[in-house]
């Protein structure tokens, strides 16, 4: 099959890679573990709330982040088609535990099968960053590109930029990333065959659904599709008014779900379920204010910590040639500075453009994909040196994030009798922002591998280099209940993995060579 389809090669390539660099820990920051627990209660009780961040405290309460809801239940502030997209491995993972024998306990206990589950749970990311891979290569196929310049631009985006540690996580962006990237390659596609075209919008409509329903700010990125097909020269306009029309039924049947979810919770159209009275000293809060845009565009585009160009180097070579896509494909460049420019100037006004704890310019990882494929165009040239050394740059950065955790990097440290943060300062803000500001000069990195806690022997379970497997022995020596994981565990969630990376890649490479000559 992988000598037919590279595509189905490249995408078993990336899964085991990031299977096999998973970090495995969901249990770090709300964005990661209240997903989870989605997930969980979705299999315990058939709903998505989540009680058990009211169950787990730390030292300053309960867990969890949100509201609560009409019915009196705890729910989180994210959209609910995550917990469903990482629903199959979340039962995956309770029949690996069912199957090594680690009991299940109440919590707070039961620690170790939490941890085991967990860390299945999330190899939905690295299943939907694998799939972005792929779609990649078949929107650069569909565009026109050689069969060895669209393997060469998956690879590159699969393995040196953010999409990689994103494949490692449980943030959501790697599902938003697959399904836009899919959604373009199915509609470029349908331009180039009409007869066959139907199918294709329709599940390019779907996707664009998947990811609203995913994360409801998807929608910012989504009209950009629009855009792309109404000034597409390929088609006649009223097939081009179909197209849109179509697409714009996914979009609305995304927003439509998460607002109808909404007024299910909460009562209120807008109320996504963020609590922010933990970070917004004087409220309410001005979740997006004009006068940030500035320092928000610095902050993604210019600093060493969030560069969109530094963590995705690849994006600048095609940001340089948008001009010479215009001229030959102006419906993808057409759209892609719309979907460029509306998600730099809305992230940018955000009372959190630098997205939070997280490696990178976490909020335009879904961009990244899309970023690639003017590079793929017929026409376009672009200097191999200058491409391969965008990729070098990109695999350092994106492997060293994929091996360090990036709240170990960037969380508060204790010094003294206060706690510092390499990542945010401590600010008297204006009424109805954040106490925390970005600290523009971060650099990724430099804390963790410095301070010696990242490779101490005394470090806590989830900490230290930043993969699956070393976390389950961490986890045998450390946690309660932690003897109930068996020794062989670690190995199984390891070895299967670097035996099909290894099997997959040299299929690949066989498969271009054939396609090539």
């Amino acid at each position: 099959m992988i000598a037919r389809r590279p595509g189905v090669g490249l995408f078993l390539v990336f899964l085991a890679l990031y299977a096999l660099t998973s970090s495995g820990n969901a249990f770090r920051v709300p964005d990661e573990f209240e997903v989870y627990f989605q997930a969980e209660h979705l299999a315990d009780a058939g709903d998505i709330s989540v009680p058990q961040t009211l169950v787990i405290k730390d030292a300053t309460g309960p867990i969890f982040f949100g509201e609560f809801g009409l019915n009196g239940r705890p729910y989180a502030p994210y959209g609910p088609g995550v917990a469903f997209l990482i629903f199959p491995f979340h039962l995956a993972g309770r029949g690996l535990a069912a199957l090594a024998g680690i009991p299940r306990g109440p919590l707070p206990g039961g620690v170790a099968w939490e941890f085991l589950v967990g860390g299945i749970t999330a190899l939905g990311m690295a299943f939907a960053a694998a799939m972005a891979v792929a779609g990649c290569h078949r929107a650069c196929r569909a565009l026109g590109a050689p069969p060895r310049r669209a393997i060469e631009l998956a690879i590159i985006l699969g393995a040196a930029t953010i999409l990689w540690p994103y494949g490692t996580t449980l943030y959501c962006e790697a599902w938003l990333a697959a399904a836009f990237v899919w959604a373009a390659a199915l509609l470029v596609e349908a331009r180039a065959r009409p007869g066959g075209s139907l199918a294709r919008v329709v599940v390019a409509s779907l996707l664009l659904a998947i990811a609203i329903v995913t994360k409801p700010t998807a929608i910012v990125i989504a009209p950009a599709f629009l855009v792309a097909v109404l000034v597409d020269r390929h088609a006649a306009f009223k097939a081009r008014v179909a197209t849109a029309a179509a697409l714009t039924v996914g979009m609305a049947l995304g927003g439509g779900i998460q607002v109808a979810w909404n007024l299910e919770r909460f009562g209120h159209v807008l109320d996504f379920g963020y609590n922010l009275a933990g970070m917004i000293p004087v409220l309410p809060a001005r979740s997006f204010v004009a006068g940030r845009i500035p320092e928000g565009l610095v902050v993604q585009l210019l600093t060493p910590g969030k560069s969109l160009f530094l963590w995705a180097p690849a994006t600048l070579l095609s940001t340089l040639a948008l001009g010479a896509c215009w001229r030959r494909d102006r419906a993808l460049a057409a759209g892609l500075i719309a979907a460029t420019g509306t998600a730099l100037v809305f992230y940018a006004a955000y009372l959190f453009p630098d997205g939070g704890y997280s490696h990178g310019p976490r909020h335009l990882v879904p961009l990244v994909p899309l970023l690639m494929l003017p590079l793929a165009v017929p026409g376009i040239e672009v200097s191999r040196r200058a491409l391969y050394g965008c990729a070098a740059i990109g695999v350092v950065i994106a492997a060293l994030a994929a091996s360090v955790s990036f709240f170990e990097d960037q969380g508060p440290v204790a010094v003294g009798d206060q706690l510092l943060s390499p990542y945010y300062d401590r600010i008297d803000p204006p009424p109805g922002s954040p106490d925390l500001r970005y600290r523009v000069h971060y650099i990724p990195f430099r804390f963790a591998l410095t301070s010696g806690h990242w490779l101490s022997p005394a470090r806590p379970a989830g900490n230290g280099p930043d993969f699956f497997a070393l976390h389950l022995l961490q986890a045998r020596r450390t946690l309660p209940g932690g003897s109930t994981i068996p020794p062989w565990l670690p190995w199984a969630v390891s070895l299967p993995w670097m035996a099909m990376l290894i099997a997959a890649a040299i299929a690949l490479r066989r498969a271009d060579d054939a396609e090539t000559g």
